[in-house]
């Protein structure tokens, strides 16, 4: 049987995953990941996964081809796990995003 630890992890990396995975349908790709000392570049969701759970909180940028400005979200681990994007940018797209990755967390939280 798993942890209260191990769910907690494994709840925030679906979170993080249907993120990436949501900006990706809407044509967002991971740009970089700042871990809190440097830039990561990314170009798979495996490398981008990797570099933001190397660290307690860190920003995923995504670009987007079509749109000049960049978008991203703050991840801060180590909560309660549905809340681990803490903070996002805004613009009309991307808000689109956010609403849909904010109604998966908020199902998460009513499952867990």
């Amino acid at each position: 049987m798993r942890t209260t630890l191990e769910k907690h992890m494994a709840l925030e990396r679906k979170i993080v995953r249907h993120l990436i995975r949501t900006a990706k349908a809407h044509g967002y790709a991971v740009k970089q990941v700042w871990d809190g000392g440097e830039r990561v570049n990314c170009k798979t969701e495996a490398e981008a996964m990797d570099a933001v759970f190397s660290v307690d909180e860190s920003i995923i940028y995504f670009k987007h081809p079509d749109r000049p400005s960049n978008h991203c979200a703050l991840i801060v681990l180590g909560n309660s796990g549905y809340d681990s994007i803490a903070d996002n940018s805004q613009g009309p797209l991307w808000d689109d995003v956010m609403k849909e990755c904010d109604a998966y967390s908020d199902k998460q939280e009513l499952t867990a």
